[in-house]
């Protein structure tokens, strides 16, 4: 990984997954869905963000935390999903730094009167993000709506984001979770980058890594594009591949579209 470093000029390693939030990569389409579920968030209500592995779900919800006024809002991450009602329970009371109780009955009173206060007496408002929610067994996702529940159904003290792959839009159209499901009204479902995505997102990573250069070719953006589908996890992997392979030779600097096919042969397990 060094020669990689030495070879492109670069302060640290693109396409890995260590990021700082303010270099996020934010397609158009992107900033939009930011903006809805940012909106959704201040305006007390509940969303579902679904898409497929590599489309940036993690990515959006640490733009959206990075959005909020910490003093306003408290984001609860939970993402060990395969859970009994009362793990699950037990999960979001460490979470929010409680003491745990025995029963499952008993961990809900409390957090339920725990997220009340803090939204009514401390004004801070909760929002609790379970990721990998398609994998929620339904003794979970049919007591989820309760949890929302607030003096008679008229306050809204919890904002709740479901996270996960498509199926889980599917998921939330049965009869048993329809209460679940009307209450979760703000849907963002997530895309593939588009074609000029793909080039501003292979441009933007080489920049903050500390590339001053262009560093693929034209021939290269096409091939990467039409390998990857424009999934940004699938485009770190061949990206990364292509320029260690660029790094071990000794005279060209440039990722060309003979490259990207020696990559797509070393990683194409991981690529599909």
């Amino acid at each position: 990984m060094r020669k990689i470093l030495s070879r492109f000029g670069l302060g640290r390693l693109p396409f890995t997954r260590e990021v700082d939030l303010p270099d996020l990569f934010l397609s158009p389409s992107a900033k939009e869905n930011l903006a809805a579920l940012k909106a959704a968030v201040e305006g007390r209500a509940s969303a579902v963000l679904t898409g497929d592995p590599g489309t940036g779900k993690t990515f959006l919800l640490r733009a959206l935390e990075g959005t909020l006024n910490p003093s306003r809002f408290r984001v609860t991450y939970i993402h060990n999903a395969k859970v009994s009602r009362r793990d699950f329970y037990r999960q979001l009371s460490s979470a929010l730094g409680l003491e745990p109780k025995a029963s499952a009955p008993a961990l809900f009173r409390r957090i339920q009167t725990h997220i009340e206060e803090m939204a009514s007496g401390q004004k801070v408002h909760p929002v609790l993000v379970l990721d990998e929610a398609h994998l929620l067994p339904f003794s979970v996702l049919e007591h989820l709506h309760i949890l929302l529940n607030y003096q008679r159904d008229s306050r809204s003290f919890l904002s709740l984001i479901l996270v996960g792959l498509p199926q889980l839009r599917e998921v939330l159209k049965r009869n048993i979770l329809a209460s679940l499901a009307a209450r979760l009204p703000v849907r963002i479902a997530l895309e593939p980058l588009d074609v000029s995505g793909v080039d501003a997102y292979l441009r933007h990573r080489m920049k903050i890594a500390g590339s001053s250069q262009e560093v693929f070719s034209e021939e290269a953006y096409l091939f990467i594009r039409e390998a990857t589908g424009g999934v940004m996890r699938k485009i770190d992997v061949l990206a990364l591949t292509c320029l260690g392979l660029v790094s071990k030779e000794k005279r060209s600097t440039i990722v060309d579209g003979k490259t990207v096919q020696e990559a797509l042969k070393i990683c194409a397990e991981v690529l599909h």
